[in-house]
């Protein structure tokens, strides 16, 4: 990227920190101002918004770009019916602010090389993340019983975070050379160590989907990376069977039991509660981010969906679903029309993420958008004639 000015060489050095900061930014808060992901993101906004100004012109957008933002704005209106409205504006800000930050990638990203980049730092945020985990892990500081995650994080969402980063590694080890290539593979098997330590059942299925990004580019690999690959899928499965504490070991093998026979460490029951709310609200919904409160008298406690696609459903109705499942049916549209190598990353990206968010409600969080963001990014770069680089 060839930024032509001086705001877009800063707004482009805010957005790769703000990348950078994702896989840890509930590690480092500051009082009354928030995490550092949130403080980076409203800076490279205000400052990308000023170097859009000072060039008087705009990315062409594309079709999911708005469709991402008739949702959020659909998310906003719900308050009008809301259940909980504090909670809806609230997270309503959330959403705006998410979308804010797609509208940022989407018009900063704009060559294969930038797009690189922001991956690199994703991985390397995601290396220093698995890094705190595994100190606090040699410490014994555990986050819950017998789990670890860096500080300020839930195991489930940093593993989650680590599987998407997994996802990114693989590609960067088949489209990087040299000394590189060896500190991503070294930063891979610190993420795969972080996602076992995390002892997250959702982590690990998730991180195992990425043996779609092997098949997908295997013919477009050498004997060494296919190599690199597998061996880094192996020893997550060998991490998980022979290698991780024995704590986490038992509480993964218990996987096979709640998927087939329990209650998904008692999600079963959690959208039970979120059914009867939908019954009584199916056309609109009961509110962005109004489900906690709603499913309060049912539940007891203040709980999320624990499924993004539920939460959507039962927050923004059928309404809000249709825009929603809108927007994630064209960025796998604009990703089945992509070159063989970016097309692996992405289907794997969205495999990766659409499994892990079947048990956690993940429509408000950064790499949830970041993901999104590149997908129409790349599309752009390939099918806008005037994106095309030299």
């Amino acid at each position: 990227m060839k930024p032509d000015s001086v705001l877009e060489r800063a707004a482009w050095a805010l957005l790769c920190l703000l990348v950078f900061s994702l896989p840890m930014e509930k590690a480092i808060q500051f009082p009354h101002l928030g995490t550092i992901s949130r403080l980076l993101g409203q800076a490279a906004f205000l400052v990308g918004a000023a170097a859009v100004v000072w060039r008087r012109k705009l990315r062409k957008p594309n079709a999911a770009l708005p469709l991402a933002a008739f949702f959020v704005l659909w998310g906003g209106l719900s308050w009008v019916w809301s259940v909980a409205r504090p909670e809806t504006l609230a997270r309503f800000l959330t959403m705006a602010q998410l979308l804010g930050m797609a509208c940022l990638v989407y018009e900063l990203c704009r060559t294969a090389a930038a797009q690189k980049r922001l991956i690199q730092a994703f991985v390397a945020g995601a290396a220093v993340s698995s890094l705190w985990t595994i100190a606090r892990a040699v410490l014994n500081r555990q986050t819950n019983y017998r789990r670890f995650a860096t500080a300020g994080f839930d195991p489930n969402d940093l593993g989650i975070t680590l599987a998407i980063a997994l996802t990114f590694a693989l590609y960067l080890s088949i489209r990087m050379r040299g000394l590189a290539v060896w500190l991503v593979r070294l930063a891979a098997v610190l993420i795969v160590a972080a996602v076992l330590l995390t002892a997250s059942r959702t982590a690990l299925v998730a991180s195992l989907v990425n043996v779609v990004f092997v098949a997908l580019a295997w013919r477009h690999t050498t004997i060494l990376q296919k190599a690199s690959s597998i061996a880094l899928l192996l020893l997550l499965i060998v991490g998980a069977l022979w290698l991780a504490p024995l704590a986490t070991r038992r509480r993964l093998a218990t996987l096979p039991h709640e998927a087939t026979e329990g209650t998904l460490h008692d999600r079963t029951r959690i959208w039970k509660a979120g059914l009867q709310l939908f019954k009584r609200h199916e056309l609109l919904g009961i509110g962005l981010g109004a489900y906690p409160k709603a499913a309060y008298p049912a539940l007891r406690i203040h709980y999320n969906a624990h499924n993004t696609f539920f939460s959507v459903l039962v927050e923004t109705g059928v309404a809000g679903f249709a825009l929603w499942a809108a927007l994630l049916a064209t960025l796998v549209w604009f990703t089945g029309l992509l070159a063989a190598s970016e097309r692996a990353l992405w289907l794997t990206a969205l495999a990766v993420w659409g499994v892990a968010v079947l048990t956690v409600a993940w429509e408000h969080r950064k790499p949830t958008w970041l993901i999104f963001a590149l997908i129409m990014t790349a599309w752009a770069r390939a099918f806008q004639p005037e994106e095309r680089e030299p």
